[in-house]
């Protein structure tokens, strides 16, 4: 008797036309997602070079040819000694080479540079260094950096929003309140790099690293408070829109203003240097699945001593995650506590011409691991950190401790007959999770390089030294009167003078591998309002809005909470609390690092998987920000774009399954966010806002692209 079903149905031509029809659906999927039209914040337009006598009170004409693209990504570029670009055509050709079809322009700008550099009076590098590893070899320039996938944005993926169908809103500007704010905040992390993060809470904290008189050294509260008293938080903030003054700010300034507040609308050292999402602020500054470990799979109760100290049983407090049957260790390395980079002018002006110091042995590191307690700390992880490396321990600690699958998921059964593998089991997450990142890289690659093209926080400072000399401040041409009101803003607060005095100690007669022509000073009669940098490099060779990392965080983390179940309850009132349960009890997971070891906090109450998962995306996007090459706003308005690129992976995911599945959770901006498909039909996307009433997916997919004041030209 032939068995029924003895072959899946469909199969030989049938499958291949419904494999077709599946792929032709997703297609369609994808196209009638909204697509997102960015909008630059006009700085480039505006700050462009001017060179026409007109009005020689006027900042922006005069008989000089003024500093061009000052607020823009230049690195790599050749600069002049003040670091303002030193061929505007050289910038005009890199952004052709960029947007251009011809992939071949990259190789002639190249060419072009270096020839530019080798014909100029003053070379392109002005410091030669002394490779560690070679101590009997001369001094010689450093080599040439390149742009870091400058052309990714061209791409076109087959799976998941298109990266021209996602976009990101206006950077702040130069000259607004905001852009104020977020270089205090990177000013402020540096100042407070090497101070554990309990002590920022607390407030108490302050660099030990040397010895000050009253008023060059600031505590975490100290430091909170002159920001929490700019402008920005207060009275009379000006906006990044171009043209408008006074006190209103568009909604994605307000957005962001108000993401960093506490629930009393207040900036405390408790939420100061957070995330944007309630879980972010509750809790331990640094993630959980930044520190603990997962059960082993051995049980053996005590060491043997010919295991010197690693033997096969480990458990959570241990932050041993078990990868199969090898370790991950969560202990990091750590960059060398008070050593910081790019403090002189000359030095950083190498850094702005592309020089490659990373990788020559500049980099020095502490002689022991421990869990992540610093802002240095947690810097060096995400200086050498895997594209997803975070997320995937995340997830395999997430698995190690059981915790339960998205309800609306078809395996597992709750017969137990059937059980999640190679569908809605760990291969499939832990690939998912790999999956999104790739793709969020090569979208936010268009973001930065193909549209928005900021220049990072390290060009701010070296600028901001420029508008404190009278002699220079003209050199920034049309975007003089912002940098200067910038400045003004940030003098108010006293940072800068600690800012001065810092990069003084750093900076003594025989620093360590750099060998500068004598007496070179920078600018004349300027302050040192350099940006202090954790790493001899400074950032990568890519504009800094929006960020690698934190789209990556987005989408990855986006992905995790779909695939996991996020709430106690049926209605989503009642988020899961991160706890191991064994035997019937649930051991809460809430540890703080203490040096190499961790121990449970103080406060016992339960912390949430999808709150600390939405820290986890915090910690190392911000955490980019403590090494002082991103912005808060490159953060925020990336992981949100990391979001919905994950979210459209999912939509044209859902028919594929041959079952019915469904999944929700809680977006960054506190949406109720569900996803639901069956087999061959279109996919839903519902969305219920914090307070519980319906959203448009449209609204919800432009909503960090269009604020009120674009919405009728879009």
């Amino acid at each position: 008797m032939r068995l029924p079903f003895a072959e899946p149905d469909p199969a030989g031509s049938e499958r291949a036309r419904k494999a077709k029809e599946l792929r032709d659906l997703a297609t369609e999927v994808s196209r009638l997602n909204p697509q997102a039209l960015t909008r630059t914040n006009g700085e480039e337009a505006d700050h462009a070079e001017k060179d026409v006598l007109v009005d020689p009170e006027d900042s922006c004409q005069g008989t000089f040819q003024s500093g061009a693209y000052p607020a823009n990504f230049t690195k790599g570029l050749l600069h002049d000694e003040f670091g303002l670009v030193a061929h505007p055509e050289d910038y005009r050709c890199f952004v052709e080479a960029i947007n251009s079809p011809d992939p071949t322009l990259f190789e002639k700008l190249v060419q072009t540079t270096q020839s530019r550099s080798e014909a100029e009076e003053e070379p392109a590098f002005q410091c030669t260094v002394d490779d560690p590893c070679c101590p009997d070899n001369d001094p010689k320039p450093p080599s040439w950096r390149g742009w870091e996938s400058p052309r990714a944005g061209h791409v076109y993926e087959l799976q998941g929003p298109d990266a021209g169908a996602v976009g990101m809103a206006p950077a702040p500007r130069v000259g607004s309140s905001e852009l104020a704010v977020e270089m205090a905040e990177v000013y402020g992390l540096a100042l407070l790099r090497d101070v554990p993060f309990a002590e920022i809470e607390s407030g108490t904290g302050r660099t030990s690293c040397y010895e000050g008189k009253r008023g060059t050294t600031l505590n975490a509260r100290q430091i909170v408070r002159r920001i929490a008293a700019m402008p920005f938080f207060g009275r009379d903030p000006v906006s990044s829109t171009p043209g408008q003054t006074g006190c209103r700010l568009n909604s994605f300034e307000r957005n962001r203003r108000d993401a960093r507040l506490n629930a009393d609308g207040r900036l405390t050292p408790q939420v100061a240097f957070r995330g944007s999402t309630p879980g972010a602020q509750v809790g331990p500054y640094v993630s959980q699945f930044l520190l603990v470990g997962s059960p082993s799979l051995a049980s053996a109760p005590a060491v043997p001593p010919e295991c010197d100290g690693y033997d096969a049983a480990f458990d959570l407090e241990d932050g041993l995650i078990r990868y199969g049957s090898i370790t991950i260790n969560q202990r990091t390395l750590t960059h060398r506590r008070c050593v910081d980079f790019m403090t002189d002018w000359a030095s950083w002006l190498d850094v702005q011409n592309g020089a490659k110091l990373n990788g020559i042995g500049l980099d020095q590191f502490e002689d022991c691991r421990r869990f992540i307690t610093t802002p240095r700390d947690l810097a060096t992880y995400v200086h050498y950190d895997a594209l997803y490396e975070a997320y995937l321990n995340a997830c395999l600690i997430l698995l190690s401790i059981g915790a339960p699958t998205s309800k609306g998921f078809p395996e597992d059964s709750p017969s137990g007959r059937r059980t999640a593998f190679a569908t809605f089991g760990g291969p499939h997450i832990l690939s998912l999770v790999c999956e999104v990142a790739t793709r969020c890289l090569k979208a936010v690659r268009r973001q930065k390089f193909n549209y928005h093209r900021r220049c990072r926080p390290e060009a701010i400072g070296g600028r901001l030294t420029l508008a404190s000399s009278d002699a220079n401040r003209r050199k920034l041409g049309c975007a003089e009167s912002a940098f200067a009101a910038t400045l003004e803003e940030l003098d108010k607060t006293g940072l800068l003078d600690a800012i001065e005095y810092h990069n003084a100690k750093q900076n003594p007669d025989d620093r360590i591998g750099l060998h500068c022509p004598a007496g070179w000073t920078g600018p004349e009669d300027a302050r040192n309002l350099l940006l202090p940098m954790a790493f001899p490099e400074g950032s990568p060779m890519h504009p800094a809005y929006g960020a690698g990392h934190a789209t990556v965080a987005g989408g990855c983390v986006t992905a995790l909470k779909a695939f996991f179940e996020m709430f106690e309850d049926c209605n989503g009132g009642v988020e899961r609390p991160l706890v191991h349960r064994e035997c019937g009890q649930d051991r809460i997971i809430r540890y703080v690092p203490n040096g190499d070891l961790l121990q449970p906090d103080e406060c016992q109450d339960p912390l949430t998987i999808q709150g600390e998962l939405d820290k986890l995306a915090a910690n190392i996007s911000i955490g980019r920000n403590m090494a002082g090459v991103h912005y808060y706003s490159d953060y925020y308005d990336s992981v949100r774009m990391g979001e919905r690129i994950t979210v459209g992976i999912l939509m044209e995911q859902a028919p594929t399954y041959g079952d019915a599945m469904e999944t929700t959770f809680t977006s960054f901006d506190g949406d109720h966010i569900t996803i639901s498909g069956e087999a061959g039909s279109c996919p839903s996307l519902s969305i219920l806002d914090r307070c519980g009433n319906p959203v448009s997916p449209r609204d919800w997919w432009l909503r960090h692209v269009s604020g009120e004041e674009l919405n009728e030209d879009l």
